[in-house]
C-alpha cells in the first residue's frame, strides 16, 4: 500500500492521530514555517493535508509525478518535516483544508 501511494492507516485513524498533535503544535511557529512556501508548495501541502497521496495530487493539480514529488521535498525542507506525516500534522496546525 505504501509503495503505492496509499496511506497504512485508516482514513479515521490517521485523524485522531494527527488531532493530538496538532492540539500541541505551536501555531505562529507553524505559521512561520508555512510561510517559506512557494503558491504551488502551498497548494500541494493542502493536498496533501486533505489525505490525498501524490499520484492524486497529480490528478488534481495536472502535472507530472516527478514534478509532484519535487515539490514535496520541497515542503518538507522548507518547513523542516522529517517526513510526509509531519508535514500533514503542520497543514492542519495551521488550518490547511482542501475544498
Amino acid at each position: 500500500m505504501v509503495a503505492n501511494g496509499e496511506g497504512l492507516l485508516s482514513p479515521q485513524v490517521t485523524s485522531r492521530v494527527i488531532g493530538r498533535f496538532v492540539a500541541n503544535a505551536p501555531n505562529k511557529e507553524s505559521r512561520d514555517r508555512i510561510s517559506q512556501l512557494t503558491t504551488r508548495e502551498l497548494e500541494v501541502l493542502i493536498l496533501m493535508t486533505a489525505g490525498l497521496n501524490n499520484s492524486e495530487i497529480v490528478e488534481r493539480l495536472i502535472l507530472g509525478q516527478a514534478t509532484i514529488k519535487t515539490h514535496v521535498s520541497n515542503v518538507l525542507a522548507k518547513t523542516g518535516s522529517r517526513d510526509r506525516v509531519q508535514a500533514v500534522v503542520l497543514g492542519h496546525a495551521v488550518g490547511l483544508a482542501a475544498a
